[in-house]
């Protein structure tokens, strides 16, 4: 039988154990209840067997007729519910009572007194009478010789009283075989076999072996409603957040799982919660990421496009070396634009990388400092550097530290006029590194400064400068992955200040 299901799974478990604690439980109790009872029948043949041998050494030693003999053996068969074979010394059968009927008879009362010599109990002693579990063969005389009242052992059950019968249920298979010793002499005189008992334990095997059928029944039907209960409870939250990812495959990013409990199923829940979150947020910045790539590419490309249509169409070979210039600068436009969309992709797509090492910024900064110090020169820029005097150490990336400082400072270069001045800072405040990159230049309009760090924005005032609006976006996600922020303080025609922090090593 298949299940598809971890509901019906867990619920078949649970019937399963329960009949395999069932069987097992079945297969020790039955044994040792066989085995109890028929060493109960047993010692019911062996006291039954000494009794009736000392009672049969009687007759075959007496002058006793053949006919009562076998009367008497017959009844003491009657009495204790058994086949009764006697056999000479040679080994062969005298008598034998054959397989008696089933006894349905009521308790004797027997008084502690003698008895009178016919086996009977005057009534006005009846008072004065105690009930003992025995039975007796019935007393009878040969020869002027009174055989007494011979005791028959009890069954494994006992006797009943107030008429109730001791019926028997099948008979056993046991038999025991006791010697019969000549009362003068203790010689062997013959041998007793008894057999066919009454199974008086097979009765209640059978009782209990359908109390037990039943019981497993039981157990296994509760067992499976129990599984199934508690694989409900435990398989809900599962459920449940099958469906939230059922919903997402479908394109519903916003569905989330109920995370409230705190067991490992909230856990479950609350991880993939963030997943989701994450993969909400990476497809909704992969969509406006293609919108504004498309949109940003759609402008060289049309010039290229323009550009290469009015070359090929143009006749004068001094304007068509102008369109073609014109398409090679829409083709470099295209290839910084196209790097720096791979280059923040890759950022936000996988982050930078992890290989970060405790770093002295003094000696970078100074680095850095010194390499751009000659390019302002040349640019007719004025570059100041400042260092505080105390070291100051962080846990970065090298290389990504490097090109958050090189993209500032060619930022700054660009919106700087001939004349004036770039700073490059370095300090530390309230247990963070500040590195900032100031200039004089054109400013940043106020209403500008809430999306700079956009990918692909640029200010109104920034038009007429080469760029493709990534650069400062990229220098956020780089600082974002060093666990950093990044701000700008501007003014218009007075100068623009981009300000880095990034945690202190303690």
């Amino acid at each position: 039988m298949r299940f598809k299901s971890i509901l019906s799974r867990l619920a078949f478990s649970f019937a399963v154990i329960a009949l395999f604690v069932a069987a097992v439980l079945g297969a020790v109790l039955l044994p040792v209840l066989s085995n109890y009872y028929s060493n109960l029948e047993l010692n019911y043949l062996r006291g039954n067997a000494r009794t009736i041998s000392s009672f049969v050494a009687g007759l075959l030693s007496g002058n006793v007729s053949r006919a009562d003999a076998q009367s008497q053996i017959d009844n003491l068969a009657f009495l204790s519910q058994t086949e009764i074979q006697v056999y000479a010394a040679n080994g062969h059968l005298l008598y034998d009572s054959g397989v008696p009927q089933n006894l349905s008879v009521n308790l004797g009362v027997v008084n502690q007194s003698p008895t009178s010599t016919n086996g009977t109990m005057p009534a006005n002693q009846l008072q004065n009478s105690t009930v003992v579990p025995n039975l007796c063969a019935r007393p009878s005389a040969q020869g002027g010789v009174v055989y007494p009242c011979v005791q028959v052992g009890g069954s494994p059950f006992g006797f009943f009283l107030n008429g109730e019968g001791l019926t028997g249920n099948g008979r056993s298979n046991l038999s025991v075989t006791s010697q019969v010793l000549d009362p003068q002499n203790s010689s062997m005189i013959g041998t007793v076999r008894l057999s066919e008992g009454l199974a008086y334990g097979r009765a209640v095997l059978t009782s209990v072996a359908k109390v037990w059928a039943l019981a497993g029944l039981i157990a296994v039907l509760l067992a499976a409603g129990v599984g199934w209960f508690i694989s409900r409870r435990f398989s809900a939250p599962v459920i449940a957040l099958t469906g939230v990812t059922a919903r997402m495959a479908q394109g519903d990013l916003s569905s989330r799982a109920s995370s409230e409990s705190r067991d490992e199923f909230g856990q479950l829940a609350r991880s993939f919660n963030e997943m989701a979150q994450r993969v909400e947020n990476t497809i909704s910045t992969l969509r406006a990421f293609v919108a504004d790539a498309a949109h940003e590419l759609h402008t060289p490309l049309t010039a290229l496009h323009t550009n290469l249509e009015l070359a090929v169409d143009e006749p004068d070979p001094t304007r068509q070396t102008l369109f073609l210039t014109r398409a090679q600068e829409q083709n470099q436009r295209l290839e910084i634009l196209v790097d720096g969309l791979l280059d923040l992709s890759r950022i936000e797509a996988v982050g930078t990388s992890s290989d970060t090492v405790m770093l002295d910024l003094n000696p970078l900064v100074q680095e850095l400092g010194e390499l751009f110090a000659a390019r302002a020169e040349q640019a007719a820029r004025l570059f100041a550097l400042e260092l505080p005097a105390e070291t100051i150490r962080v846990r970065v990336d090298n290389s990504q530290i490097r090109r958050i400082l090189t993209n500032l400072l060619e930022n700054a270069l660009k919106f700087t006029s001939p004349r004036g001045v770039i700073t490059l800072r370095l300090a530390a405040r309230d247990s963070q590194a500040v590195l900032s990159v100031s200039d004089t230049g054109i400013g940043i309009p106020p209403e500008d400064l809430p999306h700079l760090f956009e990918r692909f924005h640029r200010g109104r005032n920034a038009s007429r400068y080469p760029g493709s609006g990534l650069g400062l976006a990229i220098v956020k996600a780089l600082v974002d992955e060093q666990g950093g922020t990044v701000r700008a303080e501007s003014e218009m025609g007075v100068g623009t200040s981009i300000i880095v922090t990034l945690p202190l090593h303690s």
